[in-house]
């Protein structure tokens, strides 16, 4: 099969892949031979994204536009494209062909080609969950939402490193993936269960990464109190039957979400559940969110010991990291 004219790569291919079903692409092998030897005219790309744009109703590539190639070339980088090299034989789904000619890397690969310039493991552990999780935001898209598809699964990113552990970029992603959950809905969610899960080291409470966004198949009791058969668990310790809501301003304001909150909780303690809320404020305070961990932490049944001299800068260090204030307020 002949090598593909254009292959999109890094932020790309991530904004390319949210306008499409990846299930409908046909995966590629032996990507060295089939990427393309020689980098396009600025001239034939800019046709290239053109007609993939025309094509794809809502899908807009912001420039630069980054590409792979499978030789190194003369291809200089400029405001409008940045060429990228991959010469080693790669294993697994890492290429979809997108149409004749012109192909993108897969979500795990394109993750891992992110890893080397994020600014640290924090950064890329929120890129990692936005990519497993159902919103997007700037990071993989020109036009940010909630209730999206999720672009890769953890499952699928660990298989990828796996299969490719020399590449660029695997082995820090290989580092990032215990702390690593799928469906998260939203970036504060994300931000919420780093901030609890990670260990101590990390500057995080060590309570353990949660299950994001759990489904609870509802008693028949609590079918009947709440009208639902089952419930979703923002931040979920099901071995403990503990389920943290991040209760953010847009999804819980009103009369009509207060009454179904509260019919949902009654349900969830019927059937043995705790549920911990924590609200925007709360989350944006760092003496409210050691409460909350505290509290956490005691209905976990756990037992945190802090390792690290300077934890306290730690924990300062991942809320800065994260965009979360640092004051007590």
């Amino acid at each position: 099969m002949e090598p593909m004219q254009v292959c999109f790569s890094h932020q790309t291919a991530f904004q390319v892949l949210r306008a499409i079903d990846a299930r409908e692409l046909a995966g590629s092998g032996d990507t060295a031979r089939r990427l393309p030897a020689r980098a396009p005219s600025a001239r034939e790309l800019e046709e290239v994204v053109k007609r993939i744009e025309n094509d794809r109703p809502g899908l807009s590539i912001e420039r630069p536009v980054h590409i792979l190639l499978g030789a190194a070339s003369r291809c200089r980088s400029t405001s409008r494209r940045v060429s990228h090299v991959c010469t080693r034989q790669m294993r697994g789904k890492s290429l979809l062909r997108l149409s004749d000619g012109v192909g993108v890397c897969s979500a795990p690969f394109a993750c891992v080609q992110a890893a080397p310039s994020a600014k640290n493991k924090i950064d890329l552990l929120e890129l990692a969950y936005e990519l497993c999780g159902t919103y997007r935001t700037r990071r993989t898209s020109t036009a940010p939402a909630y209730q999206v598809p999720p672009l890769m699964t953890m499952r699928s990113l660990r298989s990828f490193v796996s299969l490719n552990p020399s590449i660029a970029g695997a082995r820090i992603v290989a580092r990032v993936l215990p702390y690593l959950a799928d469906g998260s809905a939203s970036p504060r969610e994300t931000k919420q269960a780093l901030v609890l899960g990670l260990p101590t080291s990390y500057g995080g409470y060590g309570l353990g990464i949660p299950r994001m966004n759990y489904e609870v198949k509802a008693i028949a009791g609590a079918r009947t109190t709440s009208g639902r058969s089952s419930f979703r668990c923002d931040l979920c310790w099901p071995d403990a039957k503990l389920d943290v809501e991040y209760q953010s301003r847009e999804m819980h304001e009103g009369e009509e979400s207060r009454i179904r909150d509260s019919r949902r909780t009654n349900a969830l303690m019927a059937m043995g559940w705790t549920v911990v809320g924590v609200t925007n404020d709360e989350l944006d305070s760092l003496a409210a969110t050691d409460a909350i961990a505290d509290t956490i932490r005691r209905l976990l049944g756990k037992r945190v010991q802090v390792r690290v001299s300077d934890y306290h800068a730690r924990k300062l260090r991942l809320r800065r990291q994260l965009g979360l204030p640092v004051g007590y307020d």
